[in-house]
């Protein structure tokens, strides 16, 4: 009678690849800060669309201002009057999660009534994290594309 399974060098191989799985591949999963990453680069990506669809409708200049960690939308270069955040009626500005950075080509800039930003220039935002993602708006159309 012949007798089927694994032997004890087959289930050892086996046990020691799952092993070396959970501590390489898993935590590669479950690494929250890529998520986060992504998901500020689509809010800061919708708030500077937005902030051009608002100056196109309301026919006034509206301000797109980049810090550090955080990009507001604002109808005046000091941001005392922002535009409304039209998912929670509060002012439309963005605050980068812990260890995410914010940077642009130009920290402050402009859309007008026909949505043309104030650079002479594409104004390239970035967003550092893990991994890196940026988009850009171009100068004469206003247009924001990945």
């Amino acid at each position: 009678m012949r007798q089927t399974g694994f032997n004890l060098i087959e289930l050892t191989v086996t046990i020691l690849i799952l092993g070396i799985l959970a501590v390489v591949v898993l935590p590669r999963f479950f690494d929250r800060r890529d998520f986060d990453t992504l998901k500020f680069y689509y809010q800061c990506l919708a708030a500077v669309r937005y902030a051009q669809k608002v100056a196109i409708a309301q026919h006034a200049d509206v301000f797109v201002l980049v810090g550090p960690t955080s990009l507001a939308a604002c109808f005046d270069g000091a941001c005392a009057t922002p535009v409304t955040d039209p998912s929670t009626g509060n002012a439309l500005s963005i605050d980068a999660p812990s260890g995410i950075a914010l940077s642009a080509s130009s920290a402050n800039f402009s859309f007008d009534a026909l949505g043309r930003t104030s650079e002479p220039g594409a104004v390239t935002v970035t967003v550092a994290g893990s991994p890196s993602r940026s988009f850009s708006v171009e100068p004469e159309t206003g247009y924001v594309h990945p």
